[in-house]
């Protein structure tokens, strides 16, 4: 039997139920459609920037855990080395910092500064694909 003539025999009940399950599969699939265009909708050097800074903090707290006057230096502890890796990378870390706060136009305010900055519409598209149907910008 095919999947027409299954479909032609259920039942009244059988029919809501197999809607009902595609009405929460199509639901499921909107919101994952939204939250991907939310995604797509929020600055991406604004929240580079947080997501650095995040990673900057977590070098800063392994390296104030140790202290140097009480450290193993001898040739077979590797944590000397290790810690000298984070403290070597620190300045580059730094300066991507400073140069995506600048690209970005952070203001330290992470909600502020990650909320979308524009909207994508169907217009916006269409205009930016250069298509009279939205409403062009002069």
């Amino acid at each position: 039997m095919s999947y027409t003539e299954e479909i032609k025999e259920e039942t009244a009940e059988q029919k809501i139920e197999r809607l009902e399950k595609h009405i929460i599969y199509l639901k499921n699939k909107l919101r994952d459609i939204e939250e991907l265009n939310n995604f797509y909708e929020t600055d991406g050097k604004s929240n580079l920037f947080y997501s650095v800074n995040r990673k900057s903090n977590e070098m800063s707290a392994v390296l104030n855990k140790y202290n140097l006057t009480t450290m193993d230096l001898t040739d077979k502890s590797k944590e000397f080395e290790r810690l000298r890796i984070f403290w070597q990378d620190s300045t580059e870390l730094a300066n991507t910092l400073k140069s995506l706060e600048q690209t970005a136009g952070v203001t330290g305010d992470e909600g502020k500064d990650l909320q979308p900055k524009f909207r994508i519409t169907p217009e916006s598209i269409a205009d930016n694909m250069g298509n009279i149907a939205g409403s062009q910008k002069k």
